[in-house]
Order: structure tokens, then C-alpha cells, then sequence
């Protein structure tokens, strides 16, 4: 095969509205040799901001060979305006998108799935979990977590620990009604589901060990986001405190917020998401370190298809994988018209197959009536 270089010629950006809420920005990474690779930049209810970025970065790398993409890396994060490693969130949702369109670029013109690239197989099935509603009837409750079960998945999360609570405290009757809400669950879909819950950061360190310890006998697999993570403290205060493995770290956007993470013994399971923290290129090295402290990956994911896979292949290559945030075809029914091959759920596992780059091919047609003019 003939080795040769592919010179970044221009970056597009095209906005999809979801049902979900958000605009999934999706970033198109055109090369001289006529090949194009997609990427993913969408960061809730700033999508166009986001996009304003990626217009604002690409003259940077223009004309780089997309093989450099450390160097690419590099110069989008040290500099070129980003406030020299102080961009924060939206900025590094930009170059997000650029770094995963580079990777599917090179799978693209290798013929191979980013994840082979990355050390991993090249087919996979990763595990995933979706949502429910955690509403005060609790048949309402109940129902919803069996429509979601009924799409292929055998694990959910839920926000019951947050409902009607704003924090940072928590009361008695709030924990009783925790309390009965998970037993119900339990009683009704059995041991053998795998429940998770996430407050959002809500609580503060005393109140967060009390919900922790409240659902300690319900075998959750994670309680995610006990408190805020700019308290390193209290997350590993909350950990060393409870039994229930304890999630984070979504909102955190470089490679040495997490090692602060994991040097502090904050969490079980960490959750990078591919958009905030930058890409492939450096969710790659989260896992890996998380693999060196024994933290297993569960990555925060409510993107399109294309950061659903993009996730997935970094999962895929990752030995301390251990489940992805999925949402339910019933949030999107039409995600999959928009593809050419439809995202395939079995056994409550995502299938990634032998298919070059991120292996994501939009149904032109189909998009361009779902694109934001």
C-alpha cells in the first residue's frame, strides 16, 4: 500500500436538533486526498457557540497532515487562542471534534476501526445502560424502567436520589422515600437488572453519605455525582465512606484533572466524556491511567451517533471498560434513519463492526432533513 500524507484542506460544522434537547454538532475534517472524517462537538444548549470555536480553530491546522493528530492536539490545546490550557469545557468540546474526525480519518484510509487502531478488537460489543423516570407514582416508575428494559437493555440509571430535591441537604422523608422507590424496583424487576443512580452533584458531603448509605442494600452498581467534583476532598471523604462504588468526573477536561482524581481516591468508576475531555487522543490516556489506580470507565454519553461510537471504540480498546451511557431509541426514534448502519443494540451491548474509521455513514437524504439551516 502506498504510504501518503492527508493534508487537512477545510473543517464544517453541521447542527442536527435532537428530541433531547440538544443540537449534536457534528464536525467534518476535509482532506486532499477527498476523504472525509466525522467527529462530534456537542456540548448542551452552547452548540453554536461550540460551533463559532471550531471556525475560530481550524485556520491553526489547516494544512497539517492528519497522521500528527499529538501535534494537532497539541497546538489546539496549549494555544491557538484556548487561553493556554484554560479554554475550558466548550473549548475542549471543540477540539473534540476535530481530534475524533482525525481518527476516523486514519480508520478510513487503513481500512480499520479506530478501536483496532487504539489496541482494541476489530468488532466489539460494548456494554451500555440507558434511563427511566424516577417519578413520584411509583407505577409510573415502575412502567417506564420496563419500556426502557423492553429496548434490549438489562441495566438502567435513574435520578430518584435528586427527585423533587434540590439539595444540598436531604431529610428523613426524603431518604424514606428513596428507600421505598429503590425496594419497589428491586421487588418488581428483580436482582439480576443492574440499577444505577445519579444526583447531579446535588449534595453536599453529609448528606450525600446518608443517601449512599440509605441504598446500600440495593447493589447498585454506581451512585454518580454524589457532590460537586471540585471538592476533591469530599469525593473521597463520600467514597471511604460507603460501600455503594461511587461515579464522577464527567464534567473534568484534561488528563491531569483526572490524575487529581485518581491520586485523591475519589471515585470506583470513572466517567469521561468523549466530548468534554477532548477526544479520542486523550480519553485514551484517562483510561489508561485509571487503569494503573484500578478505576474502572464508565463514560458519561448523551451525544449523536457519532460520540455514541466514538466512545465506544475508545471502550472497546480499554481492559477497565465497564459500561457506556446509551439513550433509549424511544428519546430518538429517527437517530438511526440518519444512518446508513443503524446503531444495533444486543444484549445490552453496543456492536461496533469491522468497518473502517468510527464507522459511521450518514443517510444523506434523511439528514439534510434533519439539519439546522
Amino acid at each position: 500500500m502506498q504510504k501518503t500524507s492527508a493534508i487537512i484542506q477545510d473543517i464544517t460544522v453541521t447542527l442536527i436538533p435532537s428530541d433531547c434537547g440538544r443540537k449534536w454538532t457534528i464536525v467534518n475534517v476535509h482532506t486532499d486526498q477527498g476523504i472525509t472524517g466525522v467527529g462530534e462537538a456537542t456540548y448542551s444548549h452552547k452548540e453554536t457557540v461550540v460551533a463559532e470555536m471550531i471556525n475560530d480553530l481550524k485556520e491553526f491546522i489547516i494544512g497539517k497532515d492528519i497522521w500528527n493528530s499529538e501535534e494537532i492536539y497539541s497546538i489546539l490545546y496549549t494555544g491557538a487562542r484556548t487561553g493556554y490550557r484554560t479554554g475550558g469545557i466548550m473549548f475542549t468540546s471543540a477540539i473534540s471534534g476535530i481530534d475524533q474526525a482525525l481518527w476516523d480519518l486514519k480508520g478510513k484510509i487503513l481500512n480499520t476501526p479506530v478501536c483496532a487502531l487504539l489496541g482494541g478488537p476489530r468488532t466489539a460489543e460494548v456494554p451500555i445502560y440507558s434511563h427511566f423516570s424516577s417519578s413520584s407514582n411509583l407505577n409510573t416508575m415502575i412502567n417506564s424502567a420496563k419500556k426502557t428494559l423492553s429496548h434490549g437493555f438489562n441495566a438502567l440509571k435513574s435520578g430518584i436520589t435528586m427527585h423533587e430535591n434540590l439539595g444540598p441537604d436531604v431529610s428523613k422523608k426524603q431518604l424514606d422515600e428513596i428507600e421505598q422507590k429503590f425496594k419497589v424496583l428491586r421487588d418488581e424487576l428483580g436482582d439480576e437488572i443492574i440499577l444505577m443512580d445519579d444526583p447531579h452533584g446535588i449534595f453536599d458531603p453529609s448528606s450525600a453519605i446518608k443517601v449512599a448509605k440509605t441504598i446500600e442494600p440495593y447493589n447498585l452498581l454506581f451512585l454518580e455525582e454524589p457532590t460537586g467534583p471540585e471538592d476533591i476532598k469530599a469525593y473521597s471523604h463520600i467514597r471511604k465512606s460507603t460501600s455503594v462504588p461511587i461515579a464522577g468526573s464527567e464534567r473534568l477536561t484534561s488528563k491531569k484533572q483526572f490524575n487529581r482524581f485518581f491520586e485523591n481516591e475519589c471515585v470506583d468508576i470513572a466517567q469521561p466524556d468523549i466530548v468534554y475531555i477532548g477526544g479520542i487522543t486523550e480519553m485514551k490516556k484517562v483510561c489508561s491511567m485509571a487503569e494503573a489506580y484500578q478505576v474502572k470507565i464508565a463514560p458519561h454519553n448523551t451525544k449523536g451517533p457519532v460520540g455514541i461510537m466514538a466512545a465506544a471504540h475508545v471502550m472497546a480498546s480499554s481492559p477497565n471498560a465497564l459500561i457506556q451511557e446509551f439513550m433509549s431509541p424511544e428519546v430518538i426514534p429517527w437517530r438511526n434513519d440518519i444512518l446508513k448502519n443503524p446503531l444495533e443494540i444486543k444484549n445490552s451491548c453496543l456492536v461496533i463492526e469491522d468497518r473502517p474509521g468510527l464507522g459511521i455513514e450518514f443517510n444523506d437524504k434523511e439528514l439534510n432533513n434533519r439539519i439546522l439551516k
